[in-house]
């Protein structure tokens, strides 16, 4: 990301509940969860493709909206969300996304 420079970022996914567990906050707790070990790790920012009306809630925004560009796959701007661990890291940093080849194995 960013020219030259590459940036390591953490992409939180996937996120499921089994059908029989959903409506009982699970899903919340273990997003929750995620990034507080984000935080601990010191990342700056939390990368995702997920549901538009889901993952707002948490404080996930749109990513291309930043600057940032996901060109692997080929998703709305709406579920390709960015949550900034750091406060004002979107300002300084912009880029293209890209995830490991082990993503594709």
């Amino acid at each position: 990301m960013d020219g030259e420079k590459n940036h390591e970022v953490i992409v939180l996914a996937p996120v499921a509940v089994l059908p029989s567990h959903q409506k009982k906050g699970i899903g919340s707790i273990l997003i929750q969860e995620g990034l507080n070990r984000c935080t601990e790790l010191g990342c700056d920012f939390v990368f995702l493709i997920g549901h538009p009306t889901y993952y707002p809630k948490f404080g996930f925004k749109p990513a291309r909206k930043y600057g940032f560009e996901l060109k692997q796959f080929n998703v709305s701007d709406e579920v390709f969300m960015v949550y900034e661990l750091t406060q004002g890291k979107t300002n300084s940093l912009q880029g293209e996304l890209m995830y490991p080849e082990s993503f594709f194995v």
